[in-house]
């Protein structure tokens, strides 16, 4: 049964879904019609497989369930760790700002501009088609489905980080009006203005530690993230992922948005020759809107690939 975003969450808390589970992220997996590229970290429950051994199919079902087993543990052992009680620390602040930030929106608190004296130096690139293939600060459309994890994700992600420059957006707001006065809240609605979204390939991943090592595309910009999900992933090396991350007193994270796609399909490796030719930062939001759609109608692309906790 689909759940409409002012339902009442499943998860039994009293709020509705939208200010609930739906922002909050889940366990990873990554799964396309054809194959079946990776882990699931346990706990969550989301398309869990049984561990009834009679009713295993063959021996790669047995494969599947051991590494589940084993991720398990390992989950356990990650929670006693001292960086990972803090990462949670920290996701936990994330959570509540987030939650807050839907909120104010969603009373009618926020409106989004577009300041139309803004000034910058770079030139329209116009495509085969004849249009203008934008790297200027101009948002193309998209219909986010606010009833699905990445639509809605998608949608505040636009609304709460600074994506375009000439576009204001929730988390300045909160700070040109002292929303927070805790030292802490402060500094992490600075760290949310500082995020970095873009493309990315993991690289390496650290199953004891619950890293995952990511390298930016287009920029070749590195970075080591705390990632429970990615962290044990079995087929790290076999896609893409899209996505926002936040550095907060030196530990960086996924903001919970993820587009994921197979390095082997045709559309992202044209997609990436293309925009190595004349990349710029100031067309991010018009790669994440083209990301966005190309990951929504999709069909046969991988569809959920998002970090714990």
């Amino acid at each position: 049964m689909k759940i409409g975003r002012n339902d009442p969450c499943p998860c039994g808390s009293g709020k509705k879904y939208k200010k609930c589970c739906l922002l909050k992220p889940q366990n990873t997996m990554v799964k396309n019609n054809d194959e079946n590229i990776s882990s699931s970290e346990p706990g969550s429950g989301s398309d869990e497989r049984g561990t009834d051994f009679d009713e295993l199919e063959s021996a790669s079902d047995a494969q599947e369930v051991l590494f589940k087993l084993l991720n398990n543990l390992r989950s356990f052992s990650l929670d006693m760790k001292p960086h990972i009680k803090k990462y949670k620390k920290i996701r936990k602040l994330h959570s509540e700002i987030i939650n807050s930030m839907a909120d104010y929106f969603d009373r009618g608190k926020f409106e989004q501009k577009v300041d139309p004296d803004y000034a910058h130096p770079v030139t329209p690139v116009h495509n085969k088609a004849g249009g203008i293939r934008d790297n200027t600060v101009v948002l193309l459309e998209s219909n986010f489905n606010l009833n699905t994890r990445e639509g809605n994700n998608g949608f505040y992600d636009m609304l709460i980080y600074k994506s375009v420059p000439n576009i204001n957006c929730i988390t300045e707001e909160f700070i040109q009006k002292h929303r927070y006065r805790k030292q802490e809240k402060i500094e992490f609605l600075e760290s949310m203005l500082d995020s970095k979204m873009g493309l990315f390939e993991i690289t390496e991943i650290d199953l004891k530690e619950g890293y995952a090592y990511l390298k930016e595309v287009f920029t070749g910009g590195e970075y080591k993230i705390t990632d429970i999900g990615l962290s044990g992933s079995k087929d790290y090396d076999k896609f893409y992922i899209y996505t926002r991350i936040i550095t907060y007193h030196n530990v960086s994270f996924g903001t919970g948005l993820n587009l994921t796609f197979t390095k082997t399909d045709s559309f992202i490796k044209n997609y990436i020759k293309r925009e190595k030719k004349d990349y710029t930062p100031l067309a991010e939001s018009r790669r994440f809107v083209e990301l966005y759609n190309r990951f929504s109608e999709d069909q046969n692309g991988v569809k959920v690939i998002t970090n714990e906790y």
